[in-house]
């Protein structure tokens, strides 16, 4: 407390310093004829700094404090703090979940079919590898000298110029990644009947429901001006989206669409969503002409063959989306995973200005991803939740009630972003607006005695390691980093530790940076002689 430190503080002080401090007159002190030495005749505060005091501490210097009321410290807080501990299904979900697998009174066959079920989707959500994935930012080839514009300028393909639309060479390189793996890891089509569905929903509704509160909680708090009324649950399964969806905002919406063209599906989600009002089921996205205002696709893609088809199913979504909604894609968390993810996020940026979208989350900015340029990390997350009791359903060791889910996600807003409205962070009024200006841990912190490593994503394209000393002022967040989890934002100053988290690029990327780097300075030299007066062309002419 303040009380003691301030006590044992003035206890050390020397005598003159003790009556100074107290506005004891010197004169009183000591005879008129007595010297008084120059260290006792210093200010009280000159020793603050100077004095080792007993035990070892050592007064450090003064840092400016936090500008906010305790209360806005509180609200920023909880702003940063977007993950939470293992958490427990609704108990209506979960007596509804235990009551008909007991019903059905084949444990054993269910667990089977369980982990037979799990086993060959895991072919084709974990198959493939971590990868460097290109990006519109990234040129990979000199200017002319792409295989596109090399088939173009060439004499015999003279007549295709006129007539020819070329691609990005980043798109075409996606596409061509995407086809690749989808040849490689063939895609397992599931036929749902009732012993399927019965096995799914002991051995994936949990987690894939922890998933969507975890995405769904992080809408909530950070985009408090969003009210969902109308929502739309493509590939519902038996509906852990709209459950989660209820248990954010309970009550408050009209319209709740459940798109799933399983007939067992459909019934299972009939059964648990049950006491759910303004409930709706079809089987098809083209019965749905109506506008939605939250859009939910939760581990779909996948099950979607070839990415021409992905890319025109995330169009139709987004086309049926409100000004001012939310569309959310989750996906399993592996290199499959954040590829689709990836891919979605370039494709936003390429195809929209920044005035008519934004990510929400997990990115802190519109750039280019830092963590695809690595070739060996990939952009997932994790969630703890409680598994359906063992005597209902054994999914594993008796030991283990809870399941960790690794999952990746996207939340992109149909509206202009923070970001886009304010220069940086102190211009954002709300701590809500202020949030989308600070950095995201992106893996678990390591925490040290002593000091706290996270590696954080940031603008404008950074994936940094940053450190927080147990020795540095409390202003620093090293308290709050204790108790960082893994997902949640740093709001508090960054001391970078390293400017690269994890030190393994590529030299081949290395190459494409420094072209990307040598072409934003040639364009901002090029602005600067137009600024002057001078010609464009003949600026780049002497370039």
């Amino acid at each position: 407390p303040w009380r003691a430190l301030r006590r044992r503080r003035v206890a050390v002080l020397p005598e003159g310093a003790r009556r100074w401090q107290s506005g004891q007159s010197e004169a009183v002190a000591r005879p008129a004829d007595t010297m008084v030495p120059a260290e006792e005749t210093r200010p009280a505060e000159s020793y603050f700094s100077t004095i080792t005091p007993q035990g070892g501490f050592k007064f450090d210097r003064l840092y400016p404090s936090e500008t906010y009321e305790p209360d806005e410290l509180v609200e920023l807080d909880q702003m940063a703090m977007v993950s939470f501990n293992a958490t427990d299904m609704p108990p209506v979900i979960v007596d509804k979940i235990k009551r008909i697998l007991k019903d059905f009174n084949a444990k054993k066959d269910l667990e089977r079919y369980g982990k037979y079920l799990v086993n060959k989707m895991r072919t084709r959500t974990a198959g493939e590898i971590p990868q460097v994935l290109p990006s519109i930012f990234l040129p990979q080839y000199e200017a002319g000298k792409s295989p596109m514009e090399r088939i173009v300028n060439n004499p015999h393909f003279k007549d295709l110029g006129p007539i020819m639309d070329l691609p990005e060479m980043a798109e075409v390189s996606r596409l061509a990644i995407a086809h690749a793996a989808e040849n490689k890891y063939k895609l397992y089509q599931v036929t749902w009947n009732t012993e399927t569905a019965l096995a799914y929903l002991g051995e994936r509704f949990p987690g894939t429901y922890v998933a969507s509160l975890r995405v769904l909680f992080e809408i909530g708090r950070r985009c408090p001006d969003f009210r969902p009324r109308k929502m739309m649950d493509y590939g519902a399964g038996c509906t852990p989206s709209i459950v989660a969806a209820m248990a954010i905002w309970r009550g408050g919406f009209h319209d709740m669409l459940a798109i799933e063209p399983s007939r067992h599906m459909r019934e299972l989600g009939h059964y648990l969503t049950a006491d759910f009002p303004n409930v709706r089921w079809q089987p098809s996205l083209f019965d749905a002409p109506s506008e939605h205002d939250l859009i939910v696709m939760s581990h779909c893609q996948l099950e979607v063959r070839k990415q021409e088809n992905r890319d025109l199913l995330m169009k139709k979504l987004w086309n049926r989306l409100e000004p001012g909604g939310i569309l959310v894609l989750i996906e399993a968390g592996t290199p499959a995973g954040f590829r689709m993810m990836h891919h979605a996020r370039e494709l936003f940026i390429s195809k929209l200005p920044l005035d008519k979208f934004h990510f929400v989350a997990p990115c802190p900015h519109e750039g280019m991803c830092p963590i695809a340029l690595t070739g060996r990390d990939w952009c997932h997350f994790g969630q703890r939740v409680m598994r359906v009791p063992h005597y209902v359903y054994n999914k594993g060791s008796r030991a283990k009630f809870w399941d960790e889910e690794k999952f990746t996600y996207l939340v992109i807003r149909k509206s202009e972003g923070p970001r886009s409205k304010y220069a940086n962070e102190l211009q954002a009024p709300t701590a809500w607006e202020k949030s989308y200006f600070w950095p995201r841990i992106i893996f678990p912190a390591m925490k040290r005695g002593g000091h706290v490593l996270m590696d954080v994503c940031s603008a404008p394209q950074n994936f940094e390691r940053i450190v927080v000393s147990k020795s540095k002022n409390h202003f620093l967040g090293y308290q709050w980093a204790r108790k960082a989890k893994w997902g949640d934002l740093w709001r508090f100053p960054k001391r970078i530790n390293r400017p690269e988290a994890r030190p393994y690029i590529p030299e081949l990327v290395r190459k494409w940076l420094a072209r990307a780097a040598r072409t934003a300075v040639q364009a901002l030299h090029w602005e600067t002689e137009i600024d002057r007066g001078i010609d464009y062309e003949d600026a780049k002419k002497k370039e």
